[in-house]
């Protein structure tokens, strides 16, 4: 289902009652993302959704540049020998108690996969007398990763993201169709979600579960 037919359902049971009230469709969409957000962050508790690889992008070709050690904003990586830092942000993710949803990064040859960590946690790692070869990354504030003392140009990631339309303008190896609208994007959404997605969303907007379920059944307005 693409963000234009979510989204039309719900525009049209709006315009049927409200008639005086204009609402624009890109607000619609902010606010059926914003719930599914939040639907899918509660059934990420209780990991009922890791099977359903269908909702998760593969944003392959994620490029970095060395970042200047000294300015860094994040203390914990000032003394790293080298520092790299994501070119763009990753799009919005999804976090749960467990973090943010990001699947698994791996290397452009798939050789070696890397290791998600916090600045505490990479910290502790630098005082232990025996250093981990494991190559850890970091998701800053800024939704940029980071990559203290390896310099790697790019690398894949699987992420779960509602906003799937930047996940290829994010991509220096995508081969993104410029014709194609946001609205012809796939909307993330798990199918056993779809009908409280829509309650949740209709009920925001003013408009009943049963309007959308009877709209007109017998082709007269309000009757």
């Amino acid at each position: 289902m693409t963000n234009r037919e979510i989204v039309d359902k719900a525009y049209n049971a709006y315009k049927f009652y409200n008639k005086d009230e204009a609402i624009s469709r890109r607000f619609i969409l902010k606010v059926f993302r914003d719930t599914a957000k939040w639907l899918i962050s509660q059934k990420l508790l209780d990991r009922t959704l890791y099977k359903e690889l269908n909702l998760y992008s593969t944003l392959s070709c994620f490029a970095f540049k060395k970042e200047d050690v000294v300015k860094c904003p994040i203390v914990e990586f000032r003394r790293c020998k080298t520092l790299m830092k994501s070119k763009k942000p990753l799009p919005e993710l999804i976090f749960s108690r467990y973090g943010a949803s990001i699947k698994n990064i791996i290397s452009l040859d798939g050789e070696y996969e890397f290791v998600l960590t916090t600045a505490e946690q990479y910290r502790r790692n630098q005082k232990r007398s025996v250093k981990s070869k494991d190559i850890y990354i970091y998701l800053g504030e800024d939704n940029h990763l980071y990559i203290p003392d390896h310099e790697i140009l790019m690398l894949d990631l699987t992420i779960l993201t509602i906003k799937t339309d930047e996940v290829e303008e994010c991509s220096e190896c995508s081969d993104l169709d410029c014709e194609k609208s946001g609205w012809d994007f796939e909307f993330i959404i798990p199918y056993k979600l779809l009908d409280p997605l829509y309650k949740d969303v209709l009920q925001t907007l003013g408009v009943t579960r049963q309007i959308l379920e009877d709209q007109n059944p017998n082709g007269q307005e309000r009757q």
